[in-house]
């Protein structure tokens, strides 16, 4: 049997833990597509995966060691075999996908996946500018209209701006006609406003929670603090949303948001995240077909530098997107 390179995680772990390894190259079966990688990009849910610390992320992702060997979750790439039953793709064919559903693998050279995970790549895009997208710029547009729709004039602060999922957000908000201010450190402030921020807050110099200005919807990627410090930075009947790191984050959020949301007259919590929703995905095409939205790439790495890739990550100091040439 062929092998291929890929990234092998056998346990939980920093980094260090990934070794590069050469593999079988898997074989499509029935309603399945094997996929040449062409391009990867670097999520901060894979350093959650990665070092998986609570009992609950456990549960998902494997008790004692990860179910899944190979991580990743966002690529682009060619079609190279299909398997049995399916019909919307075929050898040849550009694609891109979000793993996240179907076991991850993007950090290898091959990929084999259930088809409905793949979309069309835009024809516009380079395959490394469409392995930025299908995660972060889906999460991004989730979470902005996760509580209620964006309205032409609509305040929008955006907490932690600068990284993976941010600079896909103020992009997305500002095409929805809001005016956006984007929260993050100082290196990163010039390239929030090359995005089209309206406003700029260095968090390492204010608290954009205690100036003074309210906001129709604060979307929370840094979450960085319990959702009681928002309330008082939202207008009546605003919106907070946020983009849990945690599944600790992401209860206490849903039941203080909620209770808050009760008796305070402000939607205040988290939203459902639906990865490869292909209306989202069709809609993120759309906007990056207008040029309204743009890939942003910090730095990138080869296959072999996965854990080098992944430090530079959690050491937050990514502009963008990080990405994986395969």
């Amino acid at each position: 049997m062929d092998q291929m390179r890929a990234i092998i995680q056998e346990r939980y772990g920093s980094p260090d833990v990934l070794e590069l390894r050469d593999v079988d190259i898997p074989e499509p079966g029935e309603g399945e597509v094997l996929v040449r990688v062409r391009a990867a990009s670097v999520n901060t849910a894979d350093l959650d995966h990665l070092r998986a610390r609570s009992l609950a992320e456990r549960v998902a992702t494997g008790l004692l060691r990860p179910r899944n060997a190979i991580p990743g979750l966002d690529m682009a790439g060619e079609v190279v075999a299909v398997g049995g039953s399916v019909v919307g793709l075929e050898t040849g064919d550009q694609v891109w996908a979000d793993l996240s559903v179907t076991g991850f693998g993007a950090f290898a050279e091959y990929v084999c996946a259930a088809e409905k995970v793949f979309g069309p790549k835009p024809a516009a895009l380079s395959f490394e500018e469409a392995a930025t997208v299908p995660h972060s710029a889906v999460l991004a547009l989730q979470g902005l209209l996760g509580k209620g729709p964006i309205r032409s004039g609509d305040r929008v602060l955006i907490n932690g701006a600068g990284g993976c999922v941010g600079p896909f957000a103020v992009q997305i908000a500002k095409a929805f006609g809001a005016e956006v201010t984007g929260v993050d450190a100082s290196g990163k402030l010039d390239m929030m406003r090359s995005l089209g921020a309206d406003h700029v807050i260095d968090y390492t110099r204010e608290e954009f929670t205690r100036n003074g200005l309210r906001y129709d919807l604060i979307l929370d990627i840094a979450a960085q603090r319990s959702v009681l410090h928002y309330r008082r930075s939202l207008v009546p009947g605003g919106r907070y949303v946020l983009v849990a790191h945690s599944l600790a984050g992401f209860f206490q959020t849903l039941l203080l948001g909620g209770l808050m949301s009760a008796v305070g007259g402000k939607r205040m919590g988290i939203f459902m995240w639906n990865p490869s929703k292909r209306e989202d995905l069709d809609l993120v095409s759309g906007l990056l077909d207008a040029e309204k939205v743009k890939p942003v790439i910090d730095r990138r790495y080869e296959l072999s530098e996965v854990p080098e890739a992944l430090r530079f990550v959690e050491g937050g100091q990514a502009r963008g997107k990080v990405v994986i040439t395969v």
